[in-house]
């Protein structure tokens, strides 16, 4: 009995801390906001404008690029302990540096994935060819990504 016990206890222990709200850490809390804010930008720019709008990672801000500034703190990638999300895994998606997203009129977007981390917490950004954002984040405690 003690053998079916234990992996029962633990998958009620997992769903139970799923429920229960954690806090993000200030750092990537901030991060997530303003990966939030310059998607909105680069979106509303390129609609209004009709034309492409460059959100660079790595870049400055210049005519059609918008420069996304992290907090101290904050890194680019996706650590070796973090694993991929199940979305990603069949992917064949590698990683390094991020490579920036091009916004175009009428909500579209190039597809790009992009990692933030700050210690064991991670943020995974997912933009998809028709402009839909996914934003996950990583809960060490459960060992699983979760929608933010």
């Amino acid at each position: 009995m003690n053998l079916l016990t234990a992996p029962l206890l633990q998958r009620v222990t997992r769903i139970l801390m799923a429920c229960l709200p954690a806090p993000i850490c200030p750092p990537l809390r901030a991060a997530q906001t303003e990966l939030h804010r310059s998607l909105r930008l680069a979106f509303d720019l390129a609609t209004t404008h009709h034309r492409t709008v460059v959100l660079d990672p790595c870049r400055k801000a210049s005519e059609g690029r918008i420069s996304l500034r992290l907090p101290e703190g904050v890194r680019w990638g996706r650590p070796a302990a973090v694993p991929l999300p199940p979305s990603l895994a069949d992917s064949g998606w590698r990683g390094g540096r991020p490579r920036p997203i091009t916004v175009m009129p009428h909500r579209r977007a190039a597809a790009n994935v992009w990692f933030l981390h700050h210690g064991r917490q991670a943020l995974c950004l997912r933009l998809d060819l028709t402009g839909s954002v996914e934003l996950l984040r990583y809960r060490p405690l459960l060992g699983t990504w979760i929608a933010c």
